[in-house]
């Protein structure tokens, strides 16, 4: 009798999670390699030994000429928020799908090079700075308030700048006083700020 290991007809749990990592960031194998404390040379066996079972592998560089946007869960996500509001940056459109922010970056430089999504889109580098046009945005209140409750000294500039830039910081006409008071915040993740008046 020949003695030895049985050959596995299924791959294990973190193999699979490795070629679904694969499949669906821009991670190289190297960095999956480093990732999961294996060598580069590991993660090619794993990923040879998941084509013999059937499993279909898109190399990182073959993955943006596989990629359907259309049936894409992320890139879906990502235009729902665009949709909604632009005033966000990358790091707090990752936290708001649950995405890790390499994969959430990947997917949405796919939108935009597809023209899927504007270009202005997501832009924005500074958390607070996005949480202040909001509330400018959608609240009363003149660019001075706002630039003391967020900590800018000249916020005026500041909105100059971005319109500069194309980025829509426009308060909406349509709406009257009250309705912007009692308007939801367009980004739901992010903490409410308490309106002061001082």
């Amino acid at each position: 009798m020949r003695r030895g290991r049985k050959r596995l007809r299924e791959l294990c749990y973190r193999d699979k999670k490795i070629v679904n990592r694969l499949n669906s960031s821009p991670e190289t194998m190297a960095q999956l390699a480093r990732k999961y404390r294996v060598s580069k040379q590991r993660i090619f066996q794993i990923l040879t030994k998941a084509k013999e079972l059937g499993y279909v592998v898109h190399r990182p560089r073959l993955l943006a000429r596989h990629h359907r946007i259309h049936q894409c869960e992320v890139c879906n996500k990502i235009l729902q928020v665009a949709d909604k509001e632009d005033l966000i940056t990358k790091k707090q459109l990752s936290q708001l799908l649950s995405i890790d922010y390499e994969i959430c970056n990947w997917h949405l430089n796919q939108l935009k090079g597809s023209g899927f999504v504007s270009k202005k889109f997501a832009t924005l580098r500074s958390d607070r700075l996005a949480k202040a046009l909001q509330y400018y945005k959608y609240n009363s209140f003149p660019p001075s308030v706002v630039g003391r409750k967020f900590g800018y000294r000249n916020f005026y500039s500041l909105l100059n700048y971005q319109r500069k830039k194309g980025i829509d910081v426009e308060k909406p006409l349509n709406l009257s006083f009250v309705t912007l008071l009692k308007r939801e915040d367009p980004v739901s993740a992010f903490p409410s700020v308490p309106q002061t008046h001082s």
